[in-house]
């Protein structure tokens, strides 16, 4: 039982209970009348041996164990073990770490070192002589036991807090002042995910466009990174590290106006003067741009590629059932250039997007059919 300056075991029967003082910190500068508590506890225990570590209001963490004699406690001993952040909460792991759920500011996870068995510090014991409202006491100092791991941070308490944009960074930035006493701070919180640094790849120069592609859609992760230039496209390789690839299928002597996955296991990509579809398998299919024009503009989802030529002129493409990408016999003439093209996902239960939106340089947006009997005719 945890009381006001006494922790006390309560024997069964007429066995007499045991009571010891909780030890207080030498020369505290707090009120020496004011009563002593354990806040919280932990119980850690093993075959062999089992014991406590009680927190004191103050932070101190004692390790509690207890002598027995005949499955009876004959006595309480308490020693100094280490003092760490006010917690609500502790708690010992099998792994050797201790947990602590502080009260105020950042929680903490620490390795426990030590035991404290065989150091310098005082043990202090119920059995130990003192007179009515006497006590121990001992002297505070930094981790010996314990090894600070890791850190979770915490906000709590939160006692103010200004919405601002000091940083001039467009999107304001949350100020708060945190926590209480030595451990106070102010924080700045921004919108956003935190992201971590995988690797750093130097480029050869400053890129138009990037781009990450699976080698199946299934795949958690992505395979490559597809970096386009002004006259050439680099093909980076995502592993343990990032690394330039020359067998990936994609051609590397041109710029690259769209890479994206096609079908199941396949990839599409789009230049000025071709389109190239890679094969899970390395095989590659290419169709070109026949005389002087050139591809100014695409639009890609899972299963179909248009690309828009100088001049206006529409090419659509769609995968059959057997993976092959195939041309539309029907070009398309648009009146204008295009500048702009986009195509939707395929609805649910269904294998392609019926509808085909595209901007006109004369200030015009047309809605093209992509059904199959419509021959790419305009709805509106």
């Amino acid at each position: 039982i945890c009381s006001e300056n006494y922790l006390t075991y309560k024997n069964l029967g007429d066995q007499h209970d045991i009571r010891c003082p909780i030890p207080r910190r030498r020369n505290d500068l707090d009120d020496p009348e004011r009563g002593m508590i354990f806040v919280c506890s932990a119980t850690h225990k093993t075959k062999s041996m089992f014991f406590f570590l009680a927190q004191t209001e103050q932070g101190d963490i004692f390790k509690v164990t207890l002598e027995i004699d005949e499955d009876m406690v004959t006595e309480i001993k308490l020693k100094y073990f280490d003092t760490v952040p006010v917690a609500t909460a502790m708690c010992v792991m099998k792994t050797g770490f201790l947990f602590v759920a502080a009260e105020f500011g950042n929680h903490y996870l620490y390795q426990i070192a030590h035991l404290g068995d065989d150091d310098d510090e005082p043990e202090f014991s119920s059995a130990m002589p003192l007179e009515e409202g006497d006590t121990f006491f001992f002297a505070p100092r930094p981790l010996k036991n314990l090894v600070l791991v890791d850190e979770m941070d915490s906000l709590s308490p939160i006692l103010a807090c200004q919405v601002a944009d000091l940083a001039n960074e467009d999107t304001p930035q949350l100020y708060m002042a945190c926590g209480r006493g030595p451990r106070s701070s102010i924080r700045v919180l921004r919108h956003g995910l935190e992201v971590s640094e995988m690797a750093v790849s130097e480029l050869p120069g400053n890129p138009n466009a990037v781009w990450t592609v699976k080698k199946r859609v299934d795949d958690e992760y992505d395979a490559y990174i597809i970096v386009s230039f002004v006259n050439a496209t680099l093909v980076l390789s995502i592993g343990e590290t990032v690394e330039e690839v020359a067998d990936s299928g994609f051609l590397g002597i041109t710029p690259t106006l769209s890479c994206s996955a096609l079908g199941d296991d396949a990839a599409v990509q789009v230049y000025p003067n071709g389109v190239r579809h890679i094969r899970s398998d390395k095989r590659l299919q290419d169709w070109k741009v026949t005389g002087k024009k050139q591809i100014v503009k695409c639009a890609v989802n899972q299963r179909q590629v248009v690309i828009a030529l100088t001049g206006g002129e529409l090419v659509y493409f769609e995968m059959d059932a057997t993976g092959e990408l195939k041309e539309y016999d029907t070009h398309k003439e648009m009146a204008s250039d295009v500048v702009c093209m986009a195509l939707g996902n395929a609805p649910s239960g269904e294998q392609m997007s019926r509808f085909l939106a595209v901007g006109l340089a004369d200030n015009t947006v047309r809605i093209i059919s992509l059904d199959p009997d419509d021959g790419l005719s305009p709805l509106s």
